[in-house]
């Protein structure tokens, strides 16, 4: 079993490699639940960050690089995947590369349900208090028989405030969070991450008009979360079932959703 300073020298080295030296004194680091931090910033506006992961006989490091038009992400260990989030008329757009093959495109949308994107997925959630309106697009296919784990759960697991519309501000939040002590466990450790996922509030497919032809919806109006809300369960474009439930209740009946469209 490899020691944590065996694993840190192995760390700096093949990130030296990659053009990160993160022993310079350019780089401040903050100590996190397994890993480490590390900041670098230009003219005063954070420039780079690199996050460097220990485990038991495991050393790995996500670099994320602030450009002209776009944010890059990297996993060390991953050679094939670069995730990239990028401006789009002020809403984000996150896209999976995978070989250099769009895999997942997650863009955020303002939520009309009368006028909705056309050939998508389109979901709403809550996170800290702001609800989150996104379209997802994905190629599966692109990843073949390969399983890029630990950079998909990055790209579902970084959370990212949706209201934020310049690519500073977007690289300072996920600084930010990378700088929570428990940032890492938010996205890579099953049970405790489940427990800070947003909340689900739409899961909705569209036709090529725009259309829904399946999903589930609950009409969050009503923002006290203990009160009731009206939602609606589509099926082939016509709604199937329709209730009331509290956004704690309706997380439960989105669940026997998903499980229900698996079978």
């Amino acid at each position: 079993m490899k020691s944590t300073l065996t694993l840190i020298a192995i760390l700096m080295a093949s990130l030296f490699a990659l053009g990160q030296n993160i022993s310079s004194p350019d780089y401040i680091e903050t100590k996190i639940e397994s890993g480490s931090t590390f900041k670098k910033y230009k003219n005063g506006k954070l420039d780079s960050i690199v996050v460097a992961m220990y485990a038991v006989n495991y050393g790995n490091a996500l670099i994320f690089a602030k450009l002209d038009n776009e944010i890059r992400i990297t996993n060390a260990d991953d050679e094939n995947s670069v995730i990239k989030i990028e401006l789009k008329n002020n809403k984000q757009v996150r896209t999976f590369f995978y070989k250099n093959k769009p895999a997942i495109v997650v863009e955020s949308i303002d939520f009309d349900i009368n006028q909705l994107p056309k050939n998508t997925t389109v979901t709403r959630s809550l996170s800290n208090n702001v609800i989150q309106n996104m379209s997802i697009k994905t190629n599966y296919e692109v990843f073949g028989d390969d399983n890029p784990d630990k950079t998909f759960k990055l790209f579902y697991g970084l959370n990212i405030r949706t209201d934020l519309d310049n690519l500073d501000a977007i690289f300072e939040n996920i600084g930010a969070f990378f700088s929570e002590e428990d940032a890492l466990l938010k996205i890579f450790y099953g049970s405790y991450a489940e427990k800070f996922a947003p909340k689900i509030l739409t899961y909705l497919k569209t036709n090529d008009s725009g259309i829904i032809t399946d999903g589930i919806t609950l009409d969050y109006q009503n923002k006290n979360a203990k009160e009731t809300n009206p939602y609606n369960i589509y099926k082939n474009g016509k709604i199937i079932k329709s209730g009331k439930a509290s956004l704690a209740d309706f997380q439960k009946t989105y669940q026997d959703y998903i499980i229900k469209l698996q079978e």
